[in-house]
C-alpha cells in the first residue's frame, strides 16, 4: 500500500491513508455535549436591537452578540431578557470598562444575580493592532480595569485569533499567532484574570481540519499554562464561520459551508458557535438568513443528536495524527515569534504579513462552485451589490503607508472570481 494519497490538506501536507495507532493527549472537551447557538447584531438603534434580540431568543438562540460602542444605551438593549438564561457577548470599539459597569448596574437594577452573569467582552488590543496598524498600548490598561469589574463567569481576557483566519491564515498560522496571542497577555498579565481568558477561532469548510484545530488550542493552552506554572482551566473558545469562504452568487451554496464548518466547530468543541447567514456577504442584518442559520444549528443538534455526544472525534486514530502535528507547527510557529519580541515586534516586522500573504497567494482558488463552477446560467447578483476587488499587496501597502505598520488584509476567497465574471458578462 502506498504511504501517502495524493489528498492535501489546505496547508499542502499530505493525507494519510491509514492510521493504526494514535499519540496519547487530552486536549479536553466543553463541559457539556451541547454549545451555545450564537446569533450576532451590529448595534445601531437601541430598541431595534432589542427587538431583534427577542425574536432571535424565541426562535431558540442560546447567545447573542452585540456589536456597539460605548454610547449605546445598554439597557434599552437588554430589556426583558433573562441574562442568567444566555450567553451575552459583547464587542466594544470604545472604552471597555464603561460598558461593563453598564452592564452590571443593569443586571443590579434588574435584580439579575451578578455571579450568574455568563458570556464574554471583546476588547483585544492585538487584534486591533493588527486590523488598524497602529499599537494602543492604553487598551492594555482597559483589561486591567476589566480584571477588577468582570464577574467570575463572563470571559474578558480576548485572544480574538479568528481574524487572522479571516485574512488567509493557514491552520498552523491561526493557532501559532493564537498561541503568541495568548502568550503576550500571559507574559504582561501573569495569573491576572487567567481563568477568564476565551479565544476566537475561524471556522473553516474542512471539517476534519477544524476538529483538530480546536483541539489543538485547547492543548496550546495547556501548555501555555504549565510554561507559566499557572494551575490548568478550560479555555472557552467561540467558533465563527466567516465570511471568508462564502459566495454572492448561488447564495444558497453557503448554507452547505456554513453546515460543514460548523459541524467541524463543533465536534471538535468549541463552547460558542456561530454559523453565518447564507447572505451575511450581502447583508448584515436578514430575518430568513438569520432564521436558516439557528435550523442548521437545530439539524445539527436535534436530527444529527451531536448535543448527546461529549467528544465523538476522541480516539480517532486520524483526527489524534492530525491534532498533534498541527501542535508541533503551531508550537515550532510561536518560538519563532518569541524570538522576534513576541507578537506585536513581529506585526511591526512585518513577518505576520509576509507569511500571511504567501499563504493566501498559494491558496486563492481558480474554481468556485457557484460562480464559475457549476454556476447558475443568467443569475445576477443583487441590485446595488458590487463585490469588492481585493487590493494587491502593493495597492494595500500604498493605502496605509502612514500606518504604524501594515494592518492585516479580510479576504473572501470568492471575490476575485466573481468579478471576473462580471466583467466576461458585461463583455459579452
Amino acid at each position: 500500500m502506498s504511504k501517502s494519497t495524493h489528498r492535501i490538506y489546505p496547508d499542502g501536507t499530505p493525507v494519510q491513508p491509514l492510521y493504526t495507532e494514535a499519540p496519547l493527549q487530552q486536549p479536553g472537551f466543553r463541559e457539556e455535549p451541547w454549545w451555545t447557538m450564537v446569533q450576532e447584531h451590529h448595534v445601531e438603534h437601541e430598541f431595534q436591537a432589542n427587538d431583534w434580540a427577542l425574536e432571535r431568543l424565541k426562535q431558540g438562540a442560546s447567545g447573542l452578540l452585540f456589536y456597539l460602542t460605548e454610547e449605546h444605551y445598554l439597557p434599552r438593549i437588554l430589556r426583558d431578557i433573562q441574562l442568567p438564561y444566555i450567553n451575552l457577548g459583547l464587542v466594544v470599539e470604545g472604552i471597555g470598562t464603561a460598558v461593563m459597569e453598564a452592564l452590571l448596574h443593569h443586571a443590579h437594577v434588574e435584580i439579575h444575580p451578578v455571579d450568574k452573569l455568563q458570556g464574554y467582552i471583546n476588547i483585544d488590543p492585538v487584534k486591533i493592532a493588527a486590523r488598524t496598524g497602529y499599537w494602543c498600548e492604553e487598551k492594555m490598561y482597559d483589561l486591567g480595569e476589566l480584571s477588577r469589574l468582570t464577574p467570575p463567569q463572563f470571559k474578558f481576557m480576548c485572544c480574538n485569533a479568528n481574524f487572522y483566519g479571516s485574512c488567509g491564515a493557514s491552520a498552523v498560522t491561526q493557532l501559532g499567532l493564537a498561541a503568541a496571542h495568548l502568550d503576550f497577555f500571559l507574559d504582561n498579565f501573569g495569573s491576572v484574570g487567567y481563568t477568564q481568558y476565551w479565544l476566537a477561532l475561524n471556522a473553516g469548510t474542512h471539517p476534519f481540519e477544524e476538529m483538530a484545530k480546536i483541539r489543538s488550542a485547547r492543548l496550546l493552552w495547556k501548555k501555555l499554562l504549565e510554561e507559566y506554572d499557572l494551575p490548568h482551566v478550560p479555555l472557552t473558545i467561540y467558533s465563527e464561520t466567516a465570511t471568508t469562504h462564502q459566495t454572492a452568487f448561488d447564495l444558497h451554496s453557503n448554507l452547505l459551508r456554513a453546515t460543514s464548518s460548523g459541524f467541524g466547530a463543533i465536534v471538535g468543541g468549541a463552547d460558542q458557535v456561530q454559523l453565518r447567514p447564507y447572505n451575511s456577504v450581502i447583508t448584515w442584518s436578514d430575518s430568513e438568513g438569520e432564521r436558516l442559520a439557528l435550523n442548521q444549528h437545530f439539524m445539527l443538534a436535534y436530527e444529527s443528536h451531536l448535543d448527546q455526544v461529549s467528544d465523538p472525534s476522541a480516539g480517532s486514530y486520524f483526527i489524534e495524527h492530525k491534532t498533534a502535528d498541527l501542535v508541533e507547527s503551531a508550537l515550532q510557529y510561536l518560538q519563532d515569534i518569541r524570538q522576534q519580541g513576541g507578537i506585536i515586534e513581529a506585526l511591526k516586522s512585518g513577518t505576520i504579513q509576509d507569511r500571511i500573504a504567501h499563504e493566501v497567494a498559494a491558496a486563492q482558488p481558480s474554481e468556485v462552485l457557484g460562480v464559475n463552477l457549476y454556476g447558475l446560467e443568467g443569475e445576477t447578483l443583487p441590485e446595488g451589490y458590487v463585490p469588492r476587488a481585493p487590493m494587491t499587496r502593493v495597492e494595500h501597502q500604498a493605502k496605509y503607508q502612514e500606518a504604524e505598520f501594515e494592518p492585516l488584509q479580510p479576504i473572501r476567497w470568492a471575490a476575485a472570481v466573481e468579478l471576473e465574471r462580471i466583467q466576461h458578462t458585461s463583455k459579452s
